[in-house]
């Protein structure tokens, strides 16, 4: 757990190249606390290694996420599925080489270092629907008739006064 959750700096990852890093529901409680979700399941595998003449660090992992949310239009819970694989690349040295075309670009090494958690919570939190929809739910289907179309005042109309002054 700690190693999921420990900021380690660029010797540190060095040292752990090649090892892979599994998280599961420890880690998972720790995902939650940092997307601020409610996690109920955790199956992922980050591994660390180097290429590019050694002067870039690749992340490469998968994950299988389950997550507790409200949906927008029912307003019942559900888990949201959500599984991947990502990669995100940080540069050594600043006379790091480009990355292949078609590679995200890499980043500079953050200088407070970088914690698995925090890579991999960045990803759910860009895959995570903003606006969680429970499979089939929907909106009442309804229609104003023309009677209320005409009853209801013009939101627009304010803005007259404006132009009178």
């Amino acid at each position: 757990m700690t190693e999921v959750t420990k900021v380690l700096d660029k010797d540190a990852w060095l040292r752990r190249l090649e090892q892979e890093f599994y998280l599961d529901g420890t880690a998972g409680q720790a995902l939650g606390k940092f997307l601020d979700l409610d996690v109920v399941s955790l199956k992922a595998v980050i591994k660390p290694s180097q290429a590019y003449h050694q002067k870039i660090i690749t992340f490469r992992g998968s994950y299988e996420v389950g997550l507790r949310r409200t949906c927008v239009v029912s307003l019942e819970e559900f888990i949201e599925k959500l599984s991947g694989l990502f990669e995100r690349s940080f540069t050594l040295s600043p006379s790091a080489p480009a990355l292949p075309e078609g590679s995200e670009e890499a980043e500079e090494f953050p200088y407070s270092g970088v914690a698995l958690l925090d890579l991999l919570g960045d990803e759910i939190a860009l895959n995570a629907s903003s606006f969680p929809r429970k499979s089939g739910a929907e909106l009442p289907n309804y229609k104003l008739d023309e009677v209320e179309m005409e009853q209801r005042p013009n939101p627009f109309s304010i803005l007259g006064v404006l132009k009178k002054g």
